[in-house]
């Protein structure tokens, strides 16, 4: 048995029909062409099982390779949920980001106090 599949991670990309908890995850593997001498993406597609880790879709999690099948198809357990969607942290400044861009929070905090009392002004003027 090979070794590669052990611990990888990946996507979540959808839920099971059949077993609600399970989900599909798509992982990457860099792949040489012999031709060109470069290495592209190679997709491989893996079914994982839900313990007490709830994920969504497009969470980033790490799964691990089950002792062994659950089912033809389940392959993998959730081990960890790296990213959840939509909280995507800096790993060397701990800041939260999207994309190559920081969210900074308390200027985020400043806009949405002032976009409260333009809705409160704006409220107070069609009252009267």
């Amino acid at each position: 048995m090979s070794k590669w599949g052990m611990l990888v991670i990946g996507q979540v990309l959808k839920r099971g029909t059949v077993r609600p908890d399970t989900v599909k995850v798509r992982c990457l593997k860099m792949k040489l062409d012999n031709h060109l001498n470069k290495y592209f993406n190679g997709r491989k597609h893996y079914w994982a099982v839900e313990g007490d880790i709830k994920t969504d879709i497009g969470d980033i999690i790490l799964i691990e390779r089950l002792p062994e099948k659950l089912t033809p198809l389940v392959t993998h357990e959730i081990k960890e949920q790296v990213f959840k969607i939509g909280a995507v942290v800096d790993p060397v400044t701990g800041n939260r980001c999207r994309g190559t861009i920081f969210i900074d929070e308390e200027l985020r905090q400043l806009e949405a106090e002032q976009i409260e009392e333009e809705r409160e002004k704006k409220a107070s003027r069609s009252s009267t």
